[in-house]
């Protein structure tokens, strides 16, 4: 398994740019062949994975400068309907015309952000792509390939978070606070590993953890991938030290779990988190590429 950060808020490298959005090219090994089966089909083999899309064309010019073949992607994900995750959707299809895209059914629907109180701003994903011929909506969980999964289905148990409190979506003729259902989290299981990607976790990633071990698809070994929305923009700071510790305690209660984490966390919470998680959290940037 190796996953390569071709968009995050930070980049290390002087040959890359970084903005505020994710993109990751992941490279997944093929599932395990039955003990029934005499080869292995072409849905087991290796698949090659774009999850999210960054703000624009960025993060295919970081993939070229990183030796990632976007053309080469069997399937793209993604993770939630916000522009800085989707808006570079169409600059791939201009690249990858045959794979498909797969989507929460909700994310094709305009998703908003409420400024000075009173101005609600579209921020959702590109108009010209909510009509993508490739585009697959899933109103379930979905086995998208063996044991690659596609999870929509979260349950909010512990809604303790504040920092997506300024998010909205439309309900009839006015605005209601966002309730997410247009948020995906992506699940790769290799073996006694899980290697699980939460670009943003509005949820709450302890919430989405819980619901993943729920359905049975938590291993032994869990490598965690994305933003935990811990910065609130509205007031410029991070979660309170209280909300903070709450949540570092749920997420470390997944045994076995370590999360590599950046854009929508904040470093205000990154380093926050660092002292009480130590190496069960790691940061991610623009040009890591993580082996496994």
């Amino acid at each position: 398994m190796r996953i390569h950060v071709l968009v995050e808020n930070e980049s290390f490298r002087p040959e890359l740019q970084a903005e505020h959005g994710l993109s990751l090219f992941i490279e997944a090994p093929g599932a395990e062949k039955s003990d029934k089966a005499e080869t292995v089909s072409a849905h087991t083999k290796r698949k090659t994975i774009l999850l999210d899309a960054g703000q624009k064309e960025l993060f295919a010019h970081n993939a070229k400068l990183m030796g990632c073949d976007l053309g080469s992607v069997d399937f793209a994900v993604l993770s939630h309907g916000h522009s800085d995750h989707a808006g570079g959707l169409p600059t791939f299809r201009s690249i990858n015309p045959q794979a498909p895209v797969y989507m929460a059914s909700a994310a094709i629907k305009p998703n908003y952000i409420r400024r000075y109180g009173i101005f609600f701003s579209n921020v959702g994903i590109p108009k010209e792509f909510t009509s993508d011929p490739g585009t697959i909506l899933l109103s379930k969980d979905t086995e998208i390939s063996p044991g690659v999964h596609a999870i929509v289905d979260i349950t909010q148990k512990a809604p303790f978070l504040t920092s997506s409190s300024n998010l909205y979506m439309r309900k009839g003729l006015w605005f209601a606070k966002d309730d997410f259902s247009h948020e995906l989290a992506l699940v790769i299981n290799r073996g006694k590993r899980s290697f699980i990607f939460s670009s943003c976790s509005h949820l709450g990633l302890h919430d989405i953890m819980g619901s993943i071990a729920e359905k049975g698809l938590l291993k032994k070994e869990s490598h965690v991938f994305g933003g935990m929305h811990l910065y609130i923009a509205m007031k410029g700071t991070a979660e309170s030290p209280e909300i903070l510790d709450r949540f570092a305690s749920a997420l470390c209660a997944f045994e076995g779990s370590t999360y590599y984490t950046g854009h929508c966390t904040g470093k205000e919470a990154f380093d926050y988190l660092k002292i009480k998680m130590g190496d069960r959290l790691q940061s991610m940037h623009c040009g890591d590429v993580f082996s496994f």
